[in-house]
């Protein structure tokens, strides 16, 4: 059983990081990152990304969001958050995020599982796997096929 402490810190974790993307503040997400991190991504291939240092997470998530730039700047909203304590510095969590356009009309959404371990008192991602990017793409795909 999970700590309401350690719940709501978790929760403002997300809260923040999905703040950084709706904003498409590529230093912002960054700082929620740690280094070394990993992303697995499922894509026409797994794709494997190891991060080894902030500029590596820059440009990674630059590419992304280059891309909700051209869904808008679209706004998160995360689902069936489910938090696994590991240690009171460990845990690991499993979400769905819907990514919806600026009047709340669903994009598309994805699922993701991420790994954060609290550095200084602060939370930060160490691994994230999820199926973002070919739906991220299909949408994208979409809205410019429908221009």
């Amino acid at each position: 059983m999970i700590s309401s402490e350690l719940s709501t810190e978790v929760r403002a974790f997300f809260q923040s990081y999905t703040a950084a993307f709706e904003a498409l503040d590529v230093d912002a997400i960054a700082d929620c990152v740690a280094y070394p991190s990993h992303i697995v991504s499922d894509a026409e291939e797994v794709l494997l990304i190891a991060m080894a240092d902030r500029q590596a997470c820059l440009a990674a998530m630059d590419k992304v969001v280059t891309l909700h730039r051209k869904l808008g700047a679209p706004a998160g909203q995360i689902h069936d958050l489910s938090i696994m304590e590991l240690s009171p510095r460990l845990v690991q969590a499993s979400l769905r995020m819907e990514v919806l356009d600026k009047t709340s009309g669903h994009l598309y959404d994805f699922q993701a599982i991420y790994s954060l371990a609290k550095f200084s008192g602060a939370w930060r991602i160490v691994a994230i796997a999820h199926n973002q990017i070919p739906r991220l793409l299909s949408c994208v795909a979409q809205r410019q096929g429908n221009s």
